[in-house]
């Protein structure tokens, strides 16, 4: 019994692990594109 539960969880657990990475990916980028764009309003108030 348990080996056929883990059998039908497998495919799950993975779908959700690269679900995982996905949004992890997509948080990260969007932390790095915030960063970058505070950085260029501060260059360009400090240019001003």
């Amino acid at each position: 019994m348990k080996f056929a539960l883990d059998t039908l969880l497998l495919p799950l657990q993975r779908r959700f692990a690269v679900l995982g990475l996905l949004c992890g990916l997509a948080v990260t980028i969007t932390w790095w594109l915030v960063v970058a764009r505070g950085v260029w309003m501060a260059i360009t108030w400090a240019s001003a």
